[in-house]
């Protein structure tokens, strides 16, 4: 099928299966995570642990490398077809309408309980907090740092395609790791920060798998990505 077909299909599906802006989160309704609640909190300001994530910070800051800051600024842009390097080609937007429209509802949905934790602590990023921090990636001005919205949603990406293709989680979940880490080598997180992301990840995953929509939409998604990878059916 030609490329533009592809784009004009993924377009339509788009249209048809995500919900507007003002939509409920369907994926979570009354089980939304209070991350608040669930993750311990930042280390303090003037706290030695916060000085233990700074030095971290600096430390990657010192070592690495323009292969390490070129992955970290592509992963920046928050997409689950990052993951196509382990799942191939075919992991492809275009090819995967359906797949395409259900990560994007999952993304927009699974951050809510996110936005709500960075509103709650007000975290300051490393660069607005010590000079000596010079993030290598895009930046994300003076946004609260805990948890990071990455890996956030690198978690909740790796828990969701590992449940479609468990033949690659031991893979899916080694990018996701690589995708979270990145934003500590970037200097836009703290160490702390990026571990309570991967765990915000993970608990919306566990919210999300409890409902009824969700495990629909899942269905659907898991048998056109495993058609198009060459996977025979889930059992």
């Amino acid at each position: 099928m030609p490329r533009w077909i592809r784009f004009f299909v993924a377009a339509l599906a788009l249209a048809y299966l995500l919900p507007s802006s003002g939509a409920e989160l369907q994926y979570l309704e009354s089980a939304q995570p209070d991350l608040t609640t669930l993750l311990a909190p930042p280390p303090a300001p003037d706290s030695v642990s916060q000085q233990r994530d700074l030095q971290a910070v600096l430390a990657i800051q010192a070592s690495r490398s323009p292969t390490e800051l070129e992955q970290a600024d592509a992963d920046s842009h928050k997409t689950v077809f990052r993951f196509a390097d382990v799942l191939g080609p075919h992991f492809d937007a275009a090819t995967l309408p359906i797949t395409a429209a259900f990560f994007k509802r999952l993304s927009e949905q699974g951050a809510q309980p996110m936005k709500q934790a960075k509103a709650y602590w007000k975290r300051p990023r490393p660069y607005n907090v010590s000079a000596l921090v010079h993030p290598g990636i895009e930046t994300e001005g003076k946004s609260p740092s805990y948890p990071s919205g990455h890996a956030t949603f690198a978690y909740l990406c790796a828990v969701v395609l590992a449940n479609m293709v468990p033949e690659q989680r031991a893979a899916i979940f080694a990018r996701a790791e690589v995708f979270a880490q990145g934003r500590v080598i970037g200097g836009v997180h703290y160490p702390t920060d990026v571990e309570a992301g991967k765990l915000s990840g993970t608990l919306i995953a566990a919210a999300m798998l409890q409902n009824p929509t969700f495990r629909s939409d899942l269905q659907q998604a898991t048998q056109e990505t495993r058609d198009a990878l060459g996977l025979p059916p889930l059992k």
